[in-house]
């Protein structure tokens, strides 16, 4: 059995995680990732300390997290602004910064050891000095999804609660939250929420909308190629779950028993 609550948080400060930057101008996510969403609403509960090899590091999750200790996952949250995930103008904010007499980088000027010696030389030009960081503006509202096949660890969850979430550690509160939902099995062609999966994944689709896509993976919704099994959860508006994705949680789901055709 899977159960599942709908949350929504708003952004108690300005949040900010660079996406992209265009030259020194700095663009950031409007979305917050599964594994952002489960350090911050689990208060790294399940953190184990452990050293990082720079050269191999894996950048796997569970590395960091014990999400089998505490078997609990989010959905990517997403920023939503009168009804659209599409975050208008009005609901950014930019801030510009000027670096001026720094050791490194400098307006002009880098240094470097060669040989025991510290030689001057010209700042390199991918070296930023000014632009700007675009930012979230506060009281922003994020919507989310947690679940878990434990019942007892989404009654833990209330409205008010406040979180730390993003490496700014921007505070977010929870504003309202959904009863606990139990999932439904099923079998069929699915029409999914947004999902955050590898990038390679997408081939999985009939058609598909994006939200975000880099290295790592994407966050997405769409309709998938083939009959699968997946969950539903009955919100106001049903919630669809592939079983592909429910895969690739640290803590390994089993579907519902319940087959049929749709």
């Amino acid at each position: 059995m899977l159960y599942a609550r709908a949350i929504s948080l708003r952004n108690c400060g300005r949040f900010t995680v660079v996406a992209s930057d265009f030259g020194s101008d700095y663009r950031t996510h409007t979305h917050l990732t599964s594994e952002a969403l489960y350090a911050g609403l689990t208060r790294g509960a399940t953190w184990r300390p452990h050293l990082i090899n720079l050269k191999e590091d894996s950048e796997t999750f569970t590395i960091s997290y014990d999400v089998a200790a505490m078997p609990i996952w989010f959905l990517p949250g997403m920023f939503i602004s009168e009804g659209s995930h599409r975050l208008p103008d009005s609901d950014l904010d930019t801030n510009a910064f000027n670096v001026v007499h720094e050791f490194y980088p400098s307006t002009s000027k880098r240094y470097a050891f060669k040989k025991g010696c510290l030689e001057e030389k010209k700042r390199p030009y991918h070296v930023p000095t000014y632009g700007t960081i675009e930012a979230v503006k506060p009281d922003q509202r994020v919507e989310t999804c947690a679940f878990s096949p434990r019942k007892d660890l989404l009654e833990t969850l209330a409205e008010g609660q406040t979180f730390l979430l993003g490496k700014k550690r921007t505070m977010f509160q929870i504003v309202s939250i959904s009863p606990v939902v139990h999932g439904e099995g099923w079998e069929g062609v699915c029409r999914t929420g947004w999902l955050e999966l590898p990038p390679n994944y997408g081939g999985l689709f009939k058609s598909f909308e994006t939200l975000a896509a880099t290295m790592r993976y994407l966050i997405l919704r769409g309709t998938t190629r083939e009959a699968v099994r997946y969950v539903e959860f009955l919100f106001d508006s049903p919630l669809r779950i592939p079983d592909f994705y429910l895969d690739l949680i640290p803590f390994g789901v089993d579907m519902p028993g319940r087959e049929t055709s749709t």
